[in-house]
C-alpha cells in the first residue's frame, strides 16, 4: 500500500514583546489573516506559541472555527539546567493547556534535549519534538531532513523548509520540489511559516494564500494530504512497523 505524501504545516509565532515597536498590531493582523486562510483552505496548522501566559492560543481559539493545534516553546538552551528548566516551565505550560482544553503533545525548543531528560516528556504526554522554531539566520535555505525516533515512543519533526526564505521562487516550483522529495522513504515535508520573518521581509499574506490553493488543488487531486505537526507521529509508527515486519528473517 502507497502513503499518501504529507505536507507538514507549522506557524512561528512570536510573542508581542519580541517583534519590533510598532509592529505589534501588523503581527496581530498577519496571525488572524493566516488563520483565516487556513479555514478558508479547510487545513489546520501546529502553531508554536512563545507567550507563556498562552493569550495567543486563548485568542486564536476564540477566532477559529476549526481546530488547530498547538506547540508550547521552552527554552533549553543552558544544558546545565535544562532538566529544572523543563520540569517547571513545560508542566506549567501543559496544566494552562488543559485548563484551556487544549492537548498539546508537541514540544518546541532552541537545544536537543538531552536523553536523560526526554522521561520529563513521557510525563507530560509528549510525543513530537520541534528543535526548529522560526528562521536560522546562519543558513541560506533549511532542507528538510529525514524525522527520527528518539527514546520512550518520542519523534523528532523533521527541519523545515523555511518559506520566507523561498520566495524568490515561484509558489508552484517550491510545490514541485516538495513533491519530488517524496520519493523518500518517510513521504513528509514540513513547511514552516515564520512571522517574524514575514514583518521583517515586509511579505504579503496573498503569498501565503496561493501556497495554500495550491496545496488544496493537490489535495483534491489525492497527491498530498496537509496536515498540522501531531498528525505525523500516527503515520511514522505505522512506517516503523511496517519496516519492523520486513526485516529480513536472520
Amino acid at each position: 500500500m502507497s502513503l499518501t505524501p504529507q505536507i507538514l504545516l507549522s506557524i512561528n509565532l512570536p510573542t508581542r514583546q519580541t517583534v519590533q515597536e510598532g509592529y505589534v498590531q501588523a503581527r496581530d493582523t498577519i496571525r488572524d489573516r493566516l488563520l483565516r486562510e487556513l479555514e478558508k483552505n479547510g487545513f489546520a496548522a501546529t502553531w508554536i506559541v512563545h507567550d507563556h501566559q498562552l493569550q495567543d492560543t486563548y485568542e486564536l481559539l476564540q477566532q477559529a472555527d476549526s481546530p488547530q493545534e498547538f506547540s508550547v516553546f521552552v527554552d533549553t538552551t543552558n544544558n546545565s539546567t535544562q532538566r529544572t528548566t523543563l520540569s517547571s516551565q513545560l508542566t506549567n505550560l501543559m496544566e494552562r493547556s488543559r485548563n484551556m482544553g487544549v492537548r498539546v503533545t508537541t514540544l518546541s525548543v532552541n537545544q536537543r534535549i538531552d536523553e536523560s531528560n526526554l522521561n520529563l516528556l513521557v510525563r507530560n504526554k509528549i510525543s513530537l519534538v520541534n528543535y526548529f522554531c522560526g528562521t536560522r539566520r546562519n543558513l541560506r535555505s533549511v532542507k528538510s531532513l529525514e524525522p527520527s525516533s528518539l527514546r520512550f515512543g518520542i519523534w523528532e519533526v523533521p527541519a523545515p523548509l523555511q518559506w520566507v526564505q523561498q520566495l524568490s521562487n515561484p509558489v508552484r516550483e517550491l510545490v514541485l520540489k516538495s513533491v519530488i522529495r517524496f520519493k523518500s522513504k518517510r513521504p513528509l515535508q514540513h513547511i514552516q511559516i515564520d512571522i517574524q520573518s514575514m514583518l521583517e521581509n515586509k511579505t504579503p499574506v496573498t503569498k501565503f494564500a496561493k501556497l495554500l490553493q495550491a496545496f488544496q488543488r493537490m489535495r483534491r487531486q489525492g497527491r498530498i494530504d496537509v496536515t498540522p505537526l501531531r498528525s505525523s507521529v500516527t503515520l511514522l509508527r505505522q512506517l516503523q512497523i511496517r519496516e519492523s515486519t520486513h526485516l529480513p528473517a536472520a
